[in-house]
């Protein structure tokens, strides 16, 4: 059973497309690259799940029910059929961070994608926690190599007291650990895509 709706999302207009000048800030484990739209900041990294397309798609549809397989998510909560409020696990001394958005999941050929915008901000922060209110992205799923390619896109605000100097490194390791976290999901070996 399909947990997330197959509607249009408004982000993938939103989102900086291969054409934007992207700019590489890691290849290892995976490449993570950045640019700026508008002013904002937008990141993606690519990896190679050794898992099928459809399971690894499972783990996305599925990932409100399954917090605990995302060892970078402290928690997600349910907010309607569509948006959930998720708390990211930063490293110390930094609060987590959170977000609300409401997911989408469409395909495109053999693609699968899950792209998700910010939703209403009517959810509490939680102590400790700082939110993420732009955060918006796409997670595309492929079938490459009897595994799954993937490309994870995301706004790459950061906010609140975290110093500018760190913000490469910090992107590169959001990158790493969204593409870890879901081959985790399957006890699959990630790989550069």
């Amino acid at each position: 059973m399909t947990i997330l709706p197959f509607l249009l999302s408004a982000a993938t207009a939103a989102m900086p497309g291969d054409e934007a000048s992207w700019s590489t800030v890691g290849e290892s484990p995976v490449r993570v690259e950045c640019t700026e739209v508008d002013g904002e900041p937008w990141c993606r990294s690519f990896g190679l799940v050794h898992a099928p397309l459809e399971q690894v798609s499972q783990a996305l549809k599925n990932m409100r029910y399954s917090a605990d397989l995302f060892e970078s998510v402290v928690s997600i909560d349910i907010i309607s059929d569509t948006v959930l409020h998720v708390v990211l696990d930063y490293p110390a001394p930094l609060d987590d961070r959170d977000y609300v958005a409401s997911y989408t999941f469409s395909q495109d050929g053999d693609a699968h994608l899950f792209t998700w915008v910010p939703a209403s901000d009517e959810v509490p922060v939680p102590d400790g926690v700082v939110r993420l209110p732009r955060f918006a992205g796409e997670w595309r799923l492929e079938p490459r190599d009897g595994g799954t390619w993937v490309r994870y896109t995301w706004q790459g605000e950061i906010n609140g007291s975290f110093p500018s100097f760190a913000y490469t490194q910090a992107r590169k390791k959001a990158g790493y650990e969204a593409l870890k976290d879901l081959a985790h999901t399957q006890r699959a070996e990630l790989t550069k895509g």
